[in-house]
């Protein structure tokens, strides 16, 4: 479990942003003008998300294409079962609040 949280400016729709917080990868972005936040890292080959696709709701592995839900973590598909780590955010004006103290309760397994 994280102790702290992290405290950043808000994203422009469509765009994405990854920081390195506490020993976490953390890829914060905003899609249809809705901010996510999940852990840069794909379950099935360990590899970075951020350079994958952002389609409704979803996020594709730029290597195996395995996509996963911004909201749950979630997979689909057939390579892994393991959901991707996801992190509340709250917005308030221009900036965004990333609660890292508290586990996702989709994936607590994860944790």
């Amino acid at each position: 479990m994280v102790a702290s949280d992290l405290e950043m400016d808000a994203l422009a729709s469509d765009s994405r942003k990854v920081i390195q917080h506490e020993g976490f990868c953390i890829l914060v972005c905003n899609t249809g003008g809705v901010h996510y936040a999940i852990e840069n890292r794909c379950t099935h080959q360990d590899t970075s998300l951020d350079e994958g696709r952002i389609r409704n709701g979803f996020i594709a592995c730029p290597l195996h294409g395995v996509r996963f839900d911004l909201k749950t973590g979630q997979p689909r598909g057939d390579l892994t079962r393991i959901p991707v780590r996801t992190f509340a955010v709250k917005q308030t004006g221009d900036r965004l609040l990333v609660q890292m103290h508290k586990a996702d309760p989709h994936n607590e397994a994860t944790t």
